[in-house]
């Protein structure tokens, strides 16, 4: 169940994300903007070079470097191509989840074998889960 609003994918086998203060990359838009900002972002970096860099623990960049992305995808395709199932629910961090995802999640849950592991992708834990 990948919870993130803010648009977020992988380059190069690389989680990558962007976002703003308060992970809120992409607050206001609804469901559909924020996926198509993220599947443009993603699309547009396929065959250039980017500045990219790790965060510290106050999500300053550290060490910037260029890198040519080879390779982009959605978080979706890595987790289908495990054989796994994927809910993408776009919820704003730190406030309360909107009545219709929390609907979603239930009816997604509801379609599990008993026995089901469910892995929650959101940022840190603490905002969205």
């Amino acid at each position: 169940v990948d919870l993130r609003e803010e648009s977020h994918g992988l380059f190069n086998g690389h989680a990558v994300s962007w976002y703003g203060e308060r992970d809120w990359g992409n607050v206001g838009k609804t469901r559909q903007e924020a996926l198509q900002d993220e599947n443009q972002r993603l699309r547009q970096a396929k065959g250039k070079h980017i500045l990219m860099a790790k965060l510290d623990k106050k999500k300053m960049p550290v060490n910037p470097q260029r890198n040519k992305i080879d390779t982009a995808m959605i978080e979706q395709q890595l987790v289908e191509s495990a054989g796994w199932h994927y809910l993408r629910l776009t919820d704003t961090d730190h406030v309360w989840p909107a009545a219709e995802n929390i609907q979603a999640f239930v009816d997604f849950v509801r379609t599990l074998p008993h026995e089901a592991w469910i892995h929650v992708h959101c940022s840190a834990c603490n905002g969205r889960t």
